[in-house]
């Protein structure tokens, strides 16, 4: 009886730490990956255009996925300190309107920091010239 109860209380102890027993039974798996496409178009700047396919986990963004193929800059453009400002050097330049966009299956009416990626998905990031 007196083991059983150590065993228990051990158990009880490492779900509070850990949150719950999904957690712990998690923490000994390789993350599931899926696939998604990407394309990353670097337009005016003159780079050559960026295409294949990238394997994320559940819960990836779009500024998450472009960050795990090229080195990406964050802070204030315009209204959050949390926009991209440049991908793989390529930064934007608002006085001269070149911007990066965002497009998940062709739309481009998708949040880059909270829209959760599903698998076969198009992730398109593309730098441009806005219109005025």
């Amino acid at each position: 009886m007196k083991r059983s109860s150590s065993l228990w209380i051990t158990l009880l102890i490492s779900i509070i730490m850990f949150g719950s027993a999904e957690n712990l039974w998690a923490m000994g798996r390789k993350p599931e990956t899926f696939a998604i496409k990407i394309r990353v178009d670097f337009g005016p700047a003159g780079k050559p255009a960026h295409e294949g396919t990238l394997f994320i986990e559940r819960g990836t963004t779009p500024r998450d996925a472009v960050g795990q193929v090229f080195p990406v800059l964050f802070g204030m453009a315009c209204c959050s300190l949390r926009e991209i400002i440049a991908i793989d050097g390529v930064k934007i330049d608002p006085a001269q309107n070149y911007w990066w966009t965002c497009h998940v299956n062709g739309s481009r009416k998708v949040s880059p920091m909270r829209y959760k990626l599903k698998k076969g998905d198009l992730l398109e990031w593309r730098y441009i010239v806005e219109s005025q």
